[in-house]
């Protein structure tokens, strides 16, 4: 019964599909333009429609002579009416990223002390002092580091502070949406890293009256100068 009542369904949208085409020919191309989101849901319904009732939905609609009038209006605000930002998005980093050839070079806007925020709590345990460098709403991953998550990939910024060398490096830790997991190392300016280090000694000293060296160094006493005793062979017998 429920396939008899399907091609029923299909059989009467097909006729009510036809009707529709033929009431277009009398259209301007003005306003075949101005009816093309009306045409795409016209379009869908006639073809996909069956699929997606159950039985009771075509026997609703059979009690209609144009079940596709009925519906299509409705269809077309479904796929009209909200905001697919998001998709075209995700729809821009798949071209950029099946053309990368053609991409020129851009001139790097360096990050602004308004558009980051740094993480008080600093990870101090290894070599390098380790920070979380939170990004703002308007931050643009892809055009800063040229880096392009997906739409439902999650992904912070870390610092990476060398005490010895005052460099800092800066990797992008990357969720994606299937589950797996990927980091990106991308390049600071000199200003940059500059700027990201003295908001990480304003909060050092502001939270221990220390600076970062200070607070790192009461964590590696070995590395600390002047803490090196029983030197054999130019170097602390506790160093690696």
């Amino acid at each position: 019964m429920s396939g008899e009542l399907k091609a029923v369904l299909q059989e009467r949208l097909h006729k009510n599909y036809e009707d529709f085409l033929a009431q277009l020919q009398e259209k301007s191309p003005s306003e075949l333009i101005a009816m093309a989101p009306e045409i795409v849901a016209a379009k869908q319904c006639r073809e996909e429609l069956p699929d997606a009732c159950d039985d009771d939905d075509i026997q609703f609609l059979l009690q209609f002579d144009d079940p596709l009038e009925l519906v299509r209006g409705y269809w077309e605000s479904e796929i009209t009416g909200y905001d697919h930002s998001g998709e075209m998005g995700h729809m821009l980093w798949r071209i950029r990223e099946d053309y990368p050839d053609i991409l020129e070079p851009q001139s790097v806007v360096p990050i602004r002390q308004d558009e980051i925020a740094i993480d008080p709590v600093m990870d101090f345990s290894g070599r390098e002092i380790i920070v979380y460098i939170e990004m703002g709403e308007k931050f643009d991953v892809g055009k800063r580091f040229q880096v392009y998550p997906n739409i439902d990939d999650v992904y912070s910024l870390y610092g990476k502070y060398d005490p010895v060398s005052q460099t800092l490096r800066a990797e992008l830790h990357i969720e994606e949406y299937e589950g797996d997991a990927r980091v990106e190392p991308v390049e600071l300016l000199s200003d940059e890293q500059e700027m990201i280090v003295g908001m990480m000694e304003e909060i050092c000293k502001k939270d221990t009256g220390k600076s970062l060296r200070e607070v790192w160094t009461e964590h590696h006493p070995a590395i600390n100068r002047k803490n090196l005793h029983g030197k054999k062979h130019g170097r602390n017998q506790n160093e690696r």
